[in-house]
């Protein structure tokens, strides 16, 4: 649906590599609308095994593997369509990113009802993240640009967070999420610290680009009264055949 798509987080170029040499080899009766299945598949067994590991820290194990399902299936539901020249514009990009948000919800609340994270934490993470992709979607609408990563970060690279905090703090044990500073669970008020400066930047950027949009449309606009004022072709012919006229009698 965008015309221009921007990706500059820190695994693009190998990711891209990646994912051109996996399309490739898909069988032919593998749709984009099955990989966007296999997405929220793994985003289930993520959610899944979050749960689970409340019994057992085995289940990171399928953690880490429902996030590689996700990536899978996120990430090349779009190029198998672009591959193959079977894009739908409006049905593709309302699919794609409606699966994204709710395989992004699930994996977050599930981050979040596991042992390795508190409620508090998961709920600002998920704001953030939805706040981002509001601000990604409303960019794709007003200048048909769509940004797929923020200061290096896309969503690869945050299932690569999630995946690294999960295994580590199964490391770490329990005390993780019950470290406290004065009343406060000392996750929740690094998390909240790190959330609040991010909300910061974020008004930073939509600041700047307001002030850009600002500054287009009335160059645009200034252009356009330009080229209202000056006369055209025709009318600068019309002229000069004006002024020979009103020369001949004078000549005479």
């Amino acid at each position: 649906m965008a015309n221009v798509r921007i990706n500059d987080s820190f695994l693009a170029i190998a990711e891209r590599a990646a994912l051109a040499a996996i399309v490739r080899r898909l069988p032919s009766f593998v749709t984009p609308d099955h990989l966007t299945g296999v997405g929220l598949l793994g985003a289930v067994i993520t959610t899944a095994g979050f749960v689970a590991c409340w019994w057992s820290n085995w289940f990171l194990v399928a953690v880490v593997f429902g996030l590689f399902l996700n990536w899978f299936g996120d990430s090349l539901d779009g190029t198998l369509a672009r591959y193959r020249k079977i894009e739908r514009p409006h049905y593709g990009y309302f699919v794609d990113h409606s699966a994204d948000l709710i395989a992004q919800t699930l994996i977050v609340v599930g981050l979040g009802a596991s042992p390795f994270f508190t409620v508090a934490s998961s709920l600002l993470v998920l704001s953030l993240y939805l706040l981002m992709s509001s601000y990604t979607y409303l960019r794709v609408v007003t200048e048909s640009i769509h940004r797929l990563s923020y200061g290096g970060m896309g969503a690869t690279e945050f299932r690569i967070l999630v995946a690294c905090w999960a295994l580590f703090a199964g490391w770490f044990g329990p005390g993780i999420t019950t470290g406290r500073i004065m009343s406060f669970v000392a996750l929740d008020v690094v998390i909240g610290a790190l959330s609040a400066c991010t909300f910061l930047i974020f008004v930073f950027i939509v600041r700047n680009d307001l002030a850009r949009m600002q500054r287009d449309e009335l160059s645009a606009e200034d252009k356009k009264k330009a080229s209202a004022k000056a006369p055209t072709r025709d009318e600068n012919a019309h002229f000069e055949m004006a002024k020979q006229d009103l020369a001949e009698p004078a000549a005479q």
